[in-house]
């Protein structure tokens, strides 16, 4: 790996390592937690609602804190999948987020790209 591909490897790990911690802090602390469980209710999870709420962002977290400390090519492809099962489900359930001016959905294209070069720069 050249210098450049080590800074721009380091950039896209801790680009993504803050989108996950943003997101749980965001999600926790910042935004009504009633809208959130509504739209979880609204994709489909209606028992333990709360508890999924609060787990999505305690996973969130851990997804965030793993990518600065434990990067591994599994980690990368994890993250890929449960983003790209998020945006289907979002995309089915809730969309008025994929027709957003701002696009909060159609950026996943962007980050899923961004965990597909990590995954696949990541030395076995």
């Amino acid at each position: 790996m050249t210098a450049m591909d080590t800074r721009l490897y380091w950039a896209l790990r801790l680009g993504t390592a803050f989108i996950w911690i943003w997101t749980a802090f965001v999600s926790w602390y910042v935004h009504p937690h009633a809208e959130s469980i509504e739209w979880l209710r609204r994709s489909g999870v209606i028992h333990y609602t709360e508890l999924v709420f609060m787990a999505s962002c305690v996973a969130d977290l851990a997804m965030g804190v793993a990518s600065c400390f434990y990067a591994r090519r599994w980690l990368w492809w994890s993250q890929f999948v449960l983003v790209a099962g998020y945006t289907v489900v979002i995309c089915i359930a809730l969309p008025e987020f994929v027709f957003h001016p701002f696009g909060p959905i159609v950026k996943n294209v962007s980050v899923l790209t961004c965990l597909a070069i990590l995954a696949l720069s990541e030395r076995r």
